[in-house]
C-alpha cells in the first residue's frame, strides 16, 4: 500500500511541468518536457532498449518531477542514434509505449551541447589531448586551433555525448547540458 501511495504521489507530481533543468538531458526524440513528464510512464523500456546504456532513469537528485524519467548519461556512453549502433533506427523512440520519445529525422536531433572547462583540459593545460575532436561523430562540431587546442561549436554540437564519455581528463573536462536541445512536437 505505501509503494501505491509513493507512486501515485509521483504521477501527480509530473503533471506539474518543471522547470527546465541544464543538467537533465533527455534521450533523442523526447516531446517538451510538459508533455513528456504527462506521457512517461516510466516504464524504463527505453533504459532496456538502449544498446550503449546511456539511458538511464532519473533519481530524486533531478526533482521530484524527474524521478524514474529517462535521461543521457554520456559518463555510462554516448547516444548512438548519429553513429553507432542506432544509426539505422532509433530504438528508444520505437520501444517507448507512449510516445514520450518520437522517432525524428537525425538532422532534428539536438540532445544539448557539451560544455568544455578549459581549466580541466588537458590541451589546454600544456598536455597533448584532443580525444573529444577524434570522438565526434560530427565534422565541425569540434575544430582544433594551430596550437593543438579544442574549440566546440554549441551550432553543431548535437549533444551525442561522445566527446563527454572519451574524455581523458579526470575530473573530466566535459559536461553535457540540455542547453540548445529541441524537442519533438507534440501535439
Amino acid at each position: 500500500m505505501e509503494g501505491a501511495a509513493v507512486l501515485g504521489g509521483l504521477r501527480l507530481i509530473s503533471i506539474v511541468p518543471p522547470a527546465a533543468r541544464a543538467d537533465l538531458v533527455r534521450p533523442p526524440g523526447a516531446v517538451e518536457e510538459a508533455y513528456f513528464n504527462l506521457m512517461c510512464i516510466r516504464c524504463g523500456i527505453c533504459f532496456e532498449a538502449c544498446p550503449s546504456k546511456t539511458i538511464m532513469l532519473a533519481g530524486f537528485e533531478k526533482g521530484a518531477a524527474s524521478v524514474n524519467t529517462p535521461m543521457i548519461n554520456p559518463l555510462i556512453g554516448p547516444c548512438e542514434y548519429l553513429r553507432g549502433r542506432c544509426e539505422d533506427a532509433m530504438r528508444c523512440a520505437e520501444a517507448c509505449p507512449t510516445g514520450a520519445l518520437q522517432n525524428v529525422d537525425k538532422a532534428q536531433v539536438k540532445l544539448g551541447t557539451a560544455k568544455l572547462n578549459q581549466e580541466l583540459c588537458l590541451a589546454y593545460n600544456g598536455r597533448e589531448c584532443l580525444v573529444c575532436s577524434e570522438m565526434c561523430p560530427l565534422p565541425d562540431a569540434i575544430t582544433v586551433t594551430e596550437d593543438q587546442k579544442p574549440v566546440f561549436h554549441n551550432t553543431i554540437c548535437t549533444g551525442c555525448g561522445a566527446c563527454v564519455n572519451a574524455c581523458p581528463a579526470n575530473p573530466r573536462a566535459l559536461t553535457l547540458l540540455s542547453e540548445g536541445e529541441r524537442r519533438a512536437r507534440w501535439p
